[in-house]
């Protein structure tokens, strides 16, 4: 498949997900260059790959990964200078400001493992099947991640919204 093609069909997914994972639009813009980079390198691969989508999110995936793995490096060197995102809720449509804000903040207090299920199950449309191949985690497990994850942010916006 060409680049062209992975942007037009999934560019702008790759964009949420990883500007929600991240916390940082400008990360995000970084990160899914990076991963484009590293897709460009894996043309022999793709007669082999079955789900194109859940591969391009399982290289983007891996590619946020590193980059998260730098900042904590950056950070327990002394360098903390974290990018956040000037609109913490563009992921919801049509949001008033106070709705935005608090499912972006509620999104934001999750464990990782729960907030990343999250985006991919909601935002990006990934069954539990695709989402554990990504992940590197069974069904049921991503399952339970989903389930907790919106029992917990039904509770903290309980009244907010």
């Amino acid at each position: 498949m060409k680049l062209d093609e992975l942007y037009d069909r999934y560019g702008e997914k790759m964009y949420h997900y990883v500007a929600l994972r991240l916390g940082s639009s400008e990360d995000a813009e970084d990160v899914l260059q990076e991963a484009f980079c590293r897709l460009a390198g894996y043309s022999v691969r793709w007669a082999l790959v079955r789900n194109p989508k859940a591969f391009v999110f399982k290289v983007l995936r891996n590619e946020a990964n590193r980059h998260l793995a730098r900042r904590i490096k950056q950070r327990e060197d002394g360098q903390n200078n974290p990018r956040r995102l000037n609109n913490p809720g563009f992921f919801i449509e049509e949001p008033d400001e106070s709705s935005a804000a608090a499912v972006s903040e509620a999104l934001s207090q999750l464990p990782d493992g729960q907030k990343e299920i999250i985006i991919l199950k909601i935002f990006q449309e990934f069954t539990f099947k695709e989402i554990a191949g990504i992940c590197g985690l069974s069904i049921n497990t991503a399952a339970s991640r989903y389930r907790y994850g919106i029992e917990k942010l039904r509770a903290s916006l309980e009244g907010k919204v």
